[in-house]
């Protein structure tokens, strides 16, 4: 794992198995290559304290915490809009998922978009309480159905991203509670990124506070109404830079934006997209770029602030080509 990683870790009411949990997590990972970004979603129970506690020592950490409970969809979201990794993933609380997992979840990364942790998967190796066995397939056939996803297993909470399409997919990410990795790995189809499924090993841990049948009939209602709510999304704000070709223009960006984000071939020339990133800020950003372009690339005409890309608007806008 040579790239810096940055781990989202949301927690509710989970200070009996967080601190167990961090520390299994931090004998896999390095300190020096690793940030740890716990959120603490409105929990009643000092779970915030615990984490606080057992990540003092650790370099790279920060603990969030929520007002009140908004989900775990919106904890990961808070997450991974304070996340500064090259990449980024996000793993329950309990570490059901073995954290021993992750080195192979981030190599996937060198071949595609995302890493999907999957129970599913036949090299996996699976031990779960009956119920969930019934309620993960089950939800995983719904899925199918409504969605373009292949997959069996969307809720295994271990899943890595190049950090910018993290921050892009999160952006047009609008399911609050569980079902929101079927949401953004919808989303990462309809871009056409590449995704891989990796085998993972997996324990029930006791303590879970998924509720089977309330939370089950939930996630098939937020499925449902993400079918519909893409309209809603708001616009990702970007520079456009006319006649500049895709491998040019992150040379021309770094100077000015500390990490750039998405770049990909757009009209007649490169756009770089600033996923999250609000209007007043997007259009300094372009002020201060203009400026070093004239004096740095005097033979670039123009560059444009647009607050035009709207991918997640209707039919889903494919990169040409896609630099990460």
């Amino acid at each position: 794992m040579g790239s810096y990683l940055s781990l989202v870790i949301p927690a509710y009411n989970e200070a009996d198995r967080i601190g167990p949990g961090l520390r299994r997590l931090m004998e896999e990972i390095s300190p020096e290559t690793t940030e740890i970004v716990v959120v603490d979603d409105g929990s009643s129970d000092g779970t915030a304290d615990v984490a606080r506690t057992v990540l003092d020592s650790w370099p790279a950490h920060s603990v969030v915490s929520l007002p009140k409970n908004c989900g775990k969809g919106a904890a990961v979201r808070v997450g991974v809009a304070r996340a500064r990794g090259d990449i980024i993933g996000y793993v329950d609380a309990d570490m059901g998922t073995d954290p021993k997992g992750l080195k192979l979840l981030v190599d996937a990364l060198d071949r595609s978009h995302v890493a999907v942790g999957s129970r599913a998967h036949e090299q996996s190796i699976v031990k779960r309480e009956t119920h969930r066995r019934i309620m993960n397939r089950v939800f995983g056939m719904s899925v199918a159905s409504m969605t373009r996803l292949p997959y069996m297993d969307t809720q295994c909470s271990f899943k890595a991203f190049h950090g910018p399409i993290a921050k892009l997919l999160w952006h047009g990410a609008r399911v609050d509670r569980f079902a929101f990795d079927v949401e953004v790995l919808d989303l990462a189809v309809r871009f056409g990124l590449r995704m891989e499924e990796v085998p993972v090993t997996w324990v029930d841990v006791a303590g879970s506070k998924v509720r089977p049948v309330h939370d089950g009939l939930q996630m098939f209602g937020d499925v449902a109404r993400s079918r519909l709510i893409r309209k809603a999304v708001p616009p990702v704000q970007g520079i456009f830079m006319p006649n500049v070709p895709i491998g040019s223009a992150p040379t021309i960006v770094r100077p000015v934006v500390r990490n750039v984000d998405l770049v990909i071939a757009w009209e007649h020339g490169t756009a770089v997209l600033l996923p999250g990133v609000p209007p007043t800020l997007a259009r300094r950003i372009t002020t201060r770029m203009m400026s070093q372009l004239e004096v740095y690339h005097p033979e670039l005409l123009s560059v444009e602030y647009r607050s035009l890309f709207a991918p997640f608007s209707g039919v889903s806008i494919r990169p040409r080509e896609l630099a990460v």
